[in-house]
Order: structure tokens, then C-alpha cells, then sequence
């Protein structure tokens, strides 16, 4: 059944292209089943629009039973309610799968989304939500009650064995990876770091993109500058590849539809320390797999902080709950026949 669905959404961009990629691994599909709709903005997208409207309108696709669209949220949803509308005209069936961590942002302030987008999720055969958090609010808002499953990301590098953070030494090593921005918390992160009192030497690896200037000038007039490294964006492998060093992991977000960075870190091993916003704590469990704070909690982060740094044996206790928690709940086996009972449903 898996290799009889068509992939729908941004192939190549941010995060939603990264799952769909994973899933093209995942599951051996050839390239022509995943469409690419998005490229650099609303405009400069309409010809990748135009070309898969043309596909499902006048070209055969053979053997395809379902299309499955992947959604993030504003600009998408209309495009993917035109790709919806010719899917109906052809009779046939698509599943809309809900990414975006801004999805409910939008629908609540914008009556227009609000219109667009219960057409376009009345319209599916079926809804995917990456956490229940996000299915409730469907339920609630829209409200939509049958045909809505929770799948959530899977993780690709799920480690044989957890890191052994035993044989680790001095300097504790922290890690941030996200875009620099507040949303991602990382202004937070860095005044709870300066505010911190730590018995013992700490280093704080920043990775990121967007207000990079920004938060290496606030680095340089931190007391603590330097225990501090800024990096722009690495490439996803050579971040997977530098984590294992780190003792934990700081993602302190105001917004998170499910928090794959969280999850990388917890499949090898790795605590973390997050909020309690979005879907997060679904994804952490407090005080088992990590640790979570309030939201903009400056103090209680550094707590937090300060707690892993002084407690080897609770980050050791941490990752290998992280571990197994991981490995039950997000490997790319059980996400794949999660999804083949859905299409066989539908």
C-alpha cells in the first residue's frame, strides 16, 4: 500500500521537507511519487502548483490509491486546497498531514485561514496530526472528530545503544540547535546560561540560523563569553555527528509542534531540557526522559541547568529513559505501520 501513495508538499525546504525525505527513505518510494509544491515563497511556487494540478488533472497515475499532502500552515493552505479541489474532480482520495507549528496561530487569528482551511480538512479522507495536542484542537476549533490520527515524526538515528555519558569528562557540554530567534528560545537560553551558577566547567555550543549577528553580539558582552561558541547552520549530518560529545541538550521554545531536535538528542542518549509549551511535553516526559520549565522561566532554566551540570547520575538516568522511550514510541517501524493501517482504512 505504501508504495501506491503520492507525497504532496515542500520536498526540499525546512522541516516538513526533511520528514518527507524521511519518509521517501523510509519506506523505498521512487522520486516520482513525492511532488515538490513550495519554492522560496508564494509566488515563485505557483509554477510547482500549476505543474501538479496539470498531473492529477490530465496525466494517469497508475496504480495510485491515495495522496498524501503534507500541510504546514498561512500560504499552504491555499495551495493545497487547490491541489484538493482537483483531486476531488478526479475522484480520488488524499490524506492531509498537519506539520506546522504556526497551523494554530494562523487558524485562530485569521478568519480567512479559518474558511480555507476547514474546507481543505473537510474535504480529506483523513487527517494526520504529529501529536494529540494538535488533534484535540482540531476536535475543538473545527471541529472535526472521525478520521483524525495522531502519527507522530519518526527519528531516523535512533542509536543501537545509548550513549555512554559516564565516560564523559570536563568541560559539561550543552547544546542548542534551532533557528536563533526568540520562538526557539534561544535569548532565554542565554540569560539563564549567564545567570547560572555552575561548580564546574560548563560549555555552551550554539547551532542555528536567522538572528546569528544578534546572538553573537550578546555572547560578547556575556561574563561568560567564553564558554560560549556561536556556529551558523551545519549540515544535518555534521550535527548528528558532533552530538553524541554533549552531556545534554537546551531547547527552550515558546511554540513546538513536536521538537525533532528533542528527539535526536533522546534517541542517542542524550537528556534534554525544554519547556512545557506546544506539544512538547508529549514528546518529554518531566522528570523521566527530562527536564521542562515554564515558558520565558529564566530562573527556573538555569535551575534546571545547574541541576544536570551538578548530577551525573540523573543525566545518565535521563538518557537511558530518553533512550527507550525513543526507540518504543518514534522508530521509522512503528510510524510505518501506523501509516499502512491508515491508507488500508482508507
Amino acid at each position: 500500500m505504501i508504495e501506491k501513495t503520492i507525497h504532496i508538499g515542500p520536498i526540499f525546504d525546512g522541516g516538513i521537507g526533511s520528514v518527507v525525505q524521511g519518509y521517501i527513505r523510509l519506506f523505498g518510494l521512487p522520486k516520482e511519487n513525492a511532488w515538490n509544491s513550495y519554492k522560496n515563497g508564494f509566488v515563485k511556487s505557483l509554477p510547482c502548483l500549476f505543474e501538479i494540478c496539470l498531473k492529477i488533472l490530465f496525466k494517469k497515475q497508475k496504480d495510485i490509491v491515495c495522496y498524501h499532502i503534507h500541510l504546514a500552515s498561512d500560504g499552504s493552505i491555499l495551495r493545497k486546497l487547490i491541489v484538493a479541489l482537483c483531486l476531488k474532480l478526479r475522484n480520488k482520495k488524499f490524506i492531509v498531514h498537519l506539520h506546522g507549528s504556526k497551523f494554530q496561530e494562523h487558524y485562530l487569528k485569521r478568519a480567512l485561514i479559518r474558511i480555507l482551511a476547514k474546507m481543505l480538512l473537510r474535504a480529506s479522507n483523513g487527517i494526520i496530526c504529529i501529536t494529540a495536542q494538535m488533534r484535540t484542537f482540531l476536535e475543538e476549533k473545527i471541529p472535526i472528530k472521525d478520521n483524525v490520527f495522531v502519527i507522530p515524526n519518526f527519528c531516523e538515528t535512533i542509536a543501537e545503544t545509548p550513549v555512554n555519558l559516564n565516560e564523559h569528562g570536563e568541560p559539561i557540554k550543552i547544546v542548542f540547535a534551532g533557528r536563533y530567534g526568540q520562538r526557539k528560545g534561544v535569548y532565554d537560553l542565554l540569560a539563564a546560561f549567564e545567570k547560572a551558577n555552575f561548580d564546574v566547567a560548563v560549555q555552551l555550543d550554539l547551532y542555528g540560523d536567522g538572528e546569528v549577528e544578534k546572538v553573537r553580539r550578546i555572547v560578547e558582552n556575556s561574563a561568560k563569553k567564553a564558554c560560549i561558541n556561536v556556529s551558523g547552520w551545519v549540515e544535518h549530518n555534521e550535527y548528528l555527528n558532533k552530538l553524541p560529545n554533549y552531556d545534554f541538550l537546551v531547547l527552550p521554545s515558546y511554540a513546538e509542534t513536536f521538537g525533532l531536535s528533542l528527539v535526536e538528542a533522546m534517541g542517542l542518549g542524550i537528556p534534554v531540557v525544554s519547556t512545557f509549551a506546544g506539544a512538547i511535553p508529549e514528546v518529554v516526559k518531566n522528570g523521566e526522559t527530562g527536564l521542562l520549565v515554564a515558558t520565558g522561566d529564566v530562573a527556573a532554566l538555569a535551575q534546571a541547568m545547574e541541576k544536570l551540570v551538578r548530577d551525573k547520575n540523573l543525566r545518565i538516568e535521563l538518557g537511558e529513559n530518553a533512550w527507550k522511550d525513543v526507540k518504543e514510541r518514534f522508530s521509522p517501524d512503528i510510524v510505518l505501520k501506523k501509516l499502512e493501517s491508515i491508507y488500508g482504512n482508507i
